[in-house]
């Protein structure tokens, strides 16, 4: 991928108390392999892929079952976060015309309320489960109390999670708008359920088709196995 070596930072937005400075690289669009690929998937009224995978998640279920385990909840979503940033294409946003990748992306979540409503959350992406678990904690605790309107914020360095774990799903749909965030990723992660010995979860992941395909959310779902299998080290971090 050719990209202008100018990396530009935007004002800092506020995430889990913490300020976040937004890096990113512009793409040189006349030289970009997957110029014809955007125009054409732009165009369309519906430009997104949609994909969904069963996981294994035994050996992250089996830590989380512990005795003073972490969430699952937490721990799905730091495993995938983790996943996400290893793929270059799932960092890339339409923005202004433009398009551009951005160094790292982060969390933003549904988080159920009190009132069985739900609210908008964001927690920094870190490489330490300890620091994204206290800070996801932190921001659960913020939000289920929190009333009924919705807060979201409008920048598009995140990944669009929900956490669903009373639904194994083969397949799910989304509102879409075409407002300024319509090329961010969606990744919904289902229920936990046991399969041939095996504990799998249902993971959909929605990506607007001119920047990523099949081949780019398959390395995703490959990267998410391969740190679902190693979650008794990336956990313990």
């Amino acid at each position: 991928m050719l990209t202008l070596s100018l990396a530009r930072s935007l004002p800092p937005a506020p995430m889990c108390g913490k300020m976040q400075v937004m890096a990113y690289q512009r793409i040189n669009l006349d030289t970009w392999p997957r110029r014809p690929h955007f125009d054409l998937f732009d165009k369309m009224a519906h430009p997104w892929l949609d994909i969904c995978c069963s996981v294994d998640a035994t050996s992250a279920w089996a830590i989380c079952r512990t005795p003073n385990g972490p969430s699952f909840s937490a721990a799905s979503l730091f495993l995938a976060i983790g996943a996400v940033n290893s793929v270059e294409q799932l960092r890339m946003r339409i923005r202004d015309n433009e398009v551009i990748v951005h160094d790292k992306v982060h969390v933003g979540s549904t988080i159920l309320r009190d009132d069985e409503t739900f609210g908008f959350g964001f927690i920094t992406a870190s490489e330490d489960f300890q620091v994204f678990a206290a800070a996801y904690a932190v921001e659960f605790d913020r939000i289920r109390i929190q009333k009924a309107e919705l807060v979201d914020r409008d920048n598009d360095d995140v990944i669009h999670f929900s956490v669903v774990p009373w639904l194994s799903f083969t397949g799910i749909g989304h509102p879409r708008d075409r407002n300024s965030l319509y090329s961010v990723p969606k990744i919904v992660i289902g229920k936990c359920h046991l399969q041939e010995s095996r504990w799998k979860i249902p993971v959909a992941l929605s990506a607007h088709h001119g920047l990523v395909d099949g081949l780019h959310a398959a390395r995703f779902f490959d990267h998410l196995q391969q740190r679902l299998d190693q979650a008794a080290t990336l956990l313990a971090s």
